[in-house]
């Protein structure tokens, strides 16, 4: 009778702690779904969906250039929390002849990172950080990076800022939004990132920075090989 009695309290136990983690799992998701809620505005006609990792992405209009949003989860380094990363693309066609990504800080886990599909290893302007890998490609790509490069050692200069990337399909900013909880991520090794949201603020000014860039890069003359 009392192994039955406690082969009982095991199922029950294991049936209330099955039933909370799946709540909880049932809230992160939620709360995971609203992060970009607060920006909805920003974008005309913004479309959102959940991606493969479960995080929002939403697409929409800023004076009328066509803008992608999303949110990367980056949790392959073991040396410090995980990071979710703001991805905001500009998607159009730009005259240039040729790609760059500039990486700050570097980890050797970057997998969401442009300079792993682009070759030549480009030198890092005057003023730009100490840790920063620079790729390029095609015939443009210095004089790409020597066009943009003030500015975009200004922007460097915020830490949140992460990769800087640069191709004939559009332009695309990666900044921090936020980072894991330690007791999760060190125990569990769970993706929480507890009161993640994206202000309208924070938004706009890296879309501003974006168009920056595209205002950079319109005259050919100065991104050309030629």
């Amino acid at each position: 009778m009392p192994l039955m009695l406690a082969a009982l309290l095991l199922v029950a136990s294991v049936s209330i702690l099955v039933f909370f983690g799946r709540h909880e799992a049932r809230v992160a998701a939620a709360a995971r779904h609203r992060i970009l809620d607060p920006s909805l505005n920003v974008l005309e006609a913004a479309k959102v969906e959940i991606d493969a990792c479960d995080f929002p992405k939403m697409e929409g209009k800023f004076r009328g250039r066509s803008f992608r949003v999303a949110l990367v989860p980056d949790t392959l380094t073991f040396r410090r929390l995980p990071q979710l990363w703001l991805d905001v693309t500009l998607k159009r066609s730009l005259p240039v002849d040729g790609s760059v990504a500039i990486l700050v800080r570097q980890s050797g886990a970057d997998y969401f990172s442009l300079t792993d599909h682009l070759n030549e290893r480009l030198a890092p302007p005057e003023n730009f950080p100490d840790v920063c890998l620079i790729k390029g490609d095609g015939p443009g790509a210095r004089h790409i990076l020597d066009r943009i490069a003030p500015y975009v050692a200004s922007l460097l200069r915020d830490p949140h800022f992460k990769e800087i990337a640069i191709t004939p399909r559009g332009i695309r900013i990666m900044r921090q939004l936020a980072e894991g909880k330690r007791g999760d991520h060190l125990i569990l090794r769970q993706i929480v990132f507890e009161g993640a949201r994206l202000n309208p603020e924070e938004l706009e000014d890296v879309i501003a920075a974006v168009l920056e860039i595209e205002t950079l890069l319109l005259n050919v003359k100065l991104v050309s090989a030629a």
